[in-house]
């Protein structure tokens, strides 16, 4: 075989073949992502939208957060490896990482669960406005929470109490990623609003890849902190 012939770009070269690739990749991590939040998006269109349905809202979103999880985790080996090998990565990730994502999911869904309630209802028990307020803040902040707690849960195997500590920790150390995560939600909920909740549905995967692009200082100081070369506390295999 001749140099040339070695040297000769193939099918996937080019602008043209980066810009199809990475459709592609977005495309099947999106169908990936819909597919194992299929559970909770038929408990969503089967409840009505009303404050006493925020526990059961909650429910229908506990297989959003190891599909949001496993979306990260896709896209993060994107980042890595140039292949097309993109459906099998997803669901390997989503089955890995599955129980340890919803020992984080969960409780967060319970505490965001509480807020909703007291925001919803907190004037009919006799609760100011300022008791609302309060709610909404704390809602933000576990939010913001939560998405640390989830890009962490998603590359890392760390347990889960340190996910928890390192989540916490980096909405101080790193401000400036948790002010793009509320400025993110605040775009998200404004989205939502004055189009349809299911668009959330239809970039979910847009928003994982946000979300992963957005904790890029906070990984990259995860790496060269608090893994080591020994296997402990590494980051997972993409």
């Amino acid at each position: 075989m001749s140099e040339q012939t070695q040297q000769r770009p193939g099918p996937w070269s080019g602008l043209f073949g980066r810009i199809t690739r990475n459709v592609y990749w977005v495309v099947v991590t999106e169908i990936a992502f819909v597919l194992a939040s299929l559970p909770g998006i038929a408990g969503l269109v089967l409840l009505e939208p009303h404050p006493s349905n925020i526990p059961l809202f909650a429910l229908s979103l506990v297989p959003v957060g190891p599909a949001f999880a496993a979306a990260i985790t896709t896209f993060r080996a994107r980042q890595r490896d140039d292949d097309l090998v993109v459906w099998p990565r997803f669901w390997r990730s989503w089955w890995r990482d599955l129980r340890d994502v919803l020992f984080v999911w969960v409780p967060v869904l319970a505490v965001l669960t509480v807020l909703g309630m007291n925001i919803a209802f907190g004037q009919a028990v006799g609760a100011g406005g300022i008791f609302a307020g309060i709610s909404i803040v704390l809602s933000v902040v576990v939010s913001v929470i939560a998405v640390n707690a989830l890009v962490v849960v998603a590359l890392f195997g760390f347990r889960t109490r340190d996910v928890w500590r390192l989540s916490i920790y980096y909405l101080g150390a790193k401000p400036l990623v948790a002010l793009s995560i509320v400025s993110g939600l605040v775009l998200v909920a404004a989205l939502a609003w004055f189009t349809t909740p299911w668009i959330l549905v239809v970039i979910g995967s847009l928003l994982a890849a946000a979300a992963l692009a957005n904790a890029r200082k906070m990984v990259a100081d995860i790496e060269e902190r608090f893994t080591s070369g020994d296997g402990a506390d590494a980051s997972k295999p993409a």
